[in-house]
């Protein structure tokens, strides 16, 4: 009887009381652990059709990392790098990626209506903290909203702009007249992809308002196709895609994404970024999400948790804007971006395109199908003169020889 009335006493102290309730906590906290260490990790794949160098390898490896700590998700990147403007839509529609990256213009163009097709998800900017840092003038854009839902988020914007080769043309070209020149006759290059934007510097040159060069019913004429015609028959090729150092060695002048040139000039060749009078137009790179998400709530928020990621100011600055000679679209980095390349002989010229540049408009219908017919047609008198060039040559050749 005494026995049972220590023990009962012992169960009911204060300090006993304290002794049971650290050993219950101790069991709570192994059998927790051992529940996480049992629970299986996932395997998930985030396919993103992406311009070349957008989704740079090491801040991959950094994310997983991130991924797996907070989610117990094994991450893999899927990249393919797109070619062509039509690849966004076409992959979309196939199902076959979770994020593209087409320029602003895009989403709500008539051809591909991205943002009401059904193709794309509206974003949770919960996810994605760092979009109050990119600048006023590209947030809450109507190119990228449908009601009150964003679809596109900005990450890296740039030129379509008019470089040269240093070593060949001594003082900086001042107009887009210099790819008429006879003197570049074959010697310069121009974007393969975005055919309007060939038409638009057309317009230029022949004195067209910049705010006009975006309608055909504006600019039309027999002039602009006798321009347009002019420079693609000249021209010595068409880049495609993210226009790459090889496109560019050996030729006088290009048309560029790009105001700074750091892979070319480390191959020996001098390229430099010019300010054309006329003006440069401008294009805002966005990133959206694919309606293969909309069954996997994880998979898109780490999505945009990617998106957010890619916002942040060294990555803006240093993994995308200065290794692709574009400029970040978040305050923060591009004040990181203008420290780091503040030795840099042509940041007067980068600053001058920052500052004053034409923006691309969403093209109507009408406007959009007639480039593309007039390009087309610039094309198509391009092969045929080559081929009579190629005929009075080989005819040349078997009359010497008789």
């Amino acid at each position: 009887m005494v026995m049972s009335r220590l023990f009962i006493y012992f169960l009911i102290s204060p300090r006993s009381i304290r002794l049971i309730c650290t050993l219950l906590m101790i069991f709570n906290t192994i059998f927790v652990c051992a529940q996480e260490n049992n629970k299986k990790t996932e395997t998930l794949s985030l396919r993103l059709l992406v311009w070349e160098g957008y989704a740079p390898v090491k801040d991959q490896t950094a994310f997983i990392e991130d991924v797996y700590n907070k989610y117990n998700v094994k991450l893999k990147f899927v990249i393919k790098n797109a070619s062509n403007p039509d690849d966004f839509f076409n992959e979309l529609r196939k199902g076959t990626v979770e994020m593209v990256s087409p320029a602003h213009n895009l989403p709500k163009d008539s051809l591909y209506n991205l943002t009401t097709n059904g193709l794309t998800l509206p974003i949770n900017l919960t996810n994605i903290p760092n979009y109050r840092y990119i600048t006023k003038d590209l947030q809450y854009k109507t190119w990228a909203i449908e009601g009150d839902q964003v679809f596109a988020i900005p990450v890296l914007q740039g030129p379509y702009g008019l470089a040269y080769n240093s070593d060949i043309i001594k003082e900086e070209p001042t107009s887009w007249n210099i790819l008429w020149d006879p003197r570049y006759q074959r010697r310069y290059m121009v974007s393969g992809d975005y055919y309007e934007l060939n038409i638009y510097i057309s317009a230029l040159v022949l004195g067209y308002k910049p705010e006009d060069i975006f309608s055909y019913d504006i600019i039309k004429g027999q002039l602009l196709e006798e321009q347009v015609r002019k420079l693609a028959v000249n021209a010595h090729s068409f880049w495609r895609g993210f226009d790459n150092a090889i496109h560019f060695k050996g030729k006088a002048l290009a048309t560029t994404w790009r105001s700074a040139f750091p892979s070319l000039n480390a191959l020996g060749e001098k390229w430099r970024i010019s300010v054309p009078r006329e003006g440069t137009t401008w294009w805002v790179d966005t990133l959206m999400i694919s309606h293969t998400l909309s069954a996997n709530p994880v998979l898109k928020r780490i999505a945009e948790e990617w998106i957010n990621y890619l916002l942040v100011p060294k990555v803006q600055a240093e993994s995308l804007a200065l290794q692709l000679g574009v400029y970040p679209v978040t305050t923060p980095a591009l004040a990181l971006f203008q420290e780091k390349r503040s030795l840099s002989s042509d940041i007067i010229n980068q600053n001058r395109l920052l500052e004053n540049h034409i923006p691309w408009k969403v093209l109507k219908t009408r406007s959009r199908n007639a480039f593309n017919l007039l390009w087309s047609d610039a094309l198509r008198f391009r092969t045929e003169k080559n081929r009579g060039n190629w005929k009075l040559r080989i005819e040349k050749i078997e009359g010497s020889s008789q």
